[in-house]
């Protein structure tokens, strides 16, 4: 069998996909639910691959048997990526019989599939196959709609789960790094976008024969997995290590207290916040880059909950925004006395904040000028 670029890439991609599965269910790591996870996520994904890889070899026309397998296997990640990224959230996550729900439309489509394809006599599964538009579907555009949309929305449930998630961690800490996790954010919206595309494109070809060409479907179907895994593999090995999700307290702590517009504040209220600013401004403890809400209410001496609650309905703010506030304020104090020869990071280092995008943002956003500019504007 001669092998092609394109499939020598989907080889390496469902390889390394397998690789790292292996990896992760090493004594060592497998302890973690989260990695326990992220394991079956990636076979789920090398089954996914291998699909294109039988269409792209013209394997499954000479095993008509294996064909689909992939796509059925890899239905399931869908609702594995979504329990990934609980696991990921909550650090008390426990894999519970009720989870077993996310594998109901592997079981729906896997029966369509049993009844259409596999008891059909090899004849018409050479036919099915022949006639097919696309890796991974029958012929029936009902049924690549619906593959598509459990899919678009198991991703945007947990791209609305991360986004939510994202808001909680404000409420909680004034260090955002590697807490938000943006990167898993950032690649689902990718591969939502691709599965949009792969929708529009299926739709189309059913309309439209022969859209495009076997080997540009394997071709696309290649390059995205190996992005795909490649990215995974940067970000999710380090994730646990920095940041092992939120505890049940911190989780309920967030759940209850929202901010929002600053309304009348109560005496009880107020008096925490007269306390609070006296020791912001006499201890400075949001020099800390990695203060926490729990932290500081310690130092004060007051409940965690009282003292968000403060926050929230005393300022109209987050956690997260009140402390920036204050590191803000200090940066700027310390560009208008600066010394020659310092730097703007070692001001940003010495104001509490630990990320060179996240200062430059929030100083822009409360100044209308970057921190260079502000110094030089106000320089002696």
């Amino acid at each position: 069998m001669y092998l092609t670029l394109v499939d020598l890439v989907l080889a390496t991609s469902i390889i390394q996909a397998l690789g790292l599965a292996v990896f992760l269910l090493l004594p060592e790591t497998f302890r973690l639910v989260s990695n326990r996870l992220l394991a079956a996520s990636l076979i789920t994904f090398a089954a996914g691959l291998g699909e294109f890889f039988l269409y792209s070899t013209g394997l499954a026309l000479e095993h008509p048997n294996l064909a689909y397998l992939g796509t059925l296997v890899g239905l399931l990640q869908a609702g594995l990526l979504y329990v990934y990224a609980q696991s990921l959230m909550y650090r008390d996550f426990r894999l519970l019989p009720q989870h077993a729900l996310h594998t109901l439309p592997f079981w729906v489509i896997s029966a369509i599939f049993l009844i259409e394809y596999y008891l059909q006599p090899t004849s018409v599964k050479l036919d099915i196959l022949i006639n097919r538009d696309h890796p991974g579907v029958l012929t029936s555009p009902l049924l690549a709609v619906g593959i598509h949309l459990v899919f678009l929305g198991y991703l945007w449930a947990t791209i609305h789960a991360l986004g939510r998630f994202g808001t909680t961690v404000r409420q909680l800490f004034s260090n955002l790094a590697n807490k938000q996790l943006a990167w898993l954010r950032t690649l689902l919206i990718l591969y939502a976008i691709a599965w949009v595309i792969s929708l529009i494109y299926c739709l189309s070809a059913h309309v439209f024969k022969d859209l495009v060409s076997v080997r540009t479907i394997s071709a696309i179907g290649a390059i995205s997995g190996f992005l795909f895994i490649n990215y995974l593999l940067m970000h999710a090995l380090r994730q646990p290590g920095i940041f092992s999700g939120l505890s049940v307290d911190e989780a309920q702590l967030a759940k209850t207290e929202t901010p929002g517009r600053a309304a009348l504040v109560s005496s009880e209220n107020a008096g925490l916040l007269r306390q609070l600013d006296q020791h912001m401004t006499e201890a400075r403890p949001y020099l800390d880059a990695d203060l926490s809400v729990d932290q500081l209410a310690h130092q004060i001496g007051v409940p965690t909950r009282d003292l968000s609650r403060a926050i929230n309905e005393g300022l109209g703010k987050n956690f997260f925004e009140l402390i920036s506030d204050y590191r803000i304020a200090e940066a700027r104090r310390q560009l208008e006395r600066a010394e020659p020869g310092t730097t703007i990071l070692e001001v940003m280092y010495d104001s509490g904040f630990n990320s060179k995008s996240v200062f430059n943002t929030a100083f822009k956003k409360a100044t209308g000028m970057t921190p260079s500019a502000y110094r030089t504007r106000h320089s002696p």
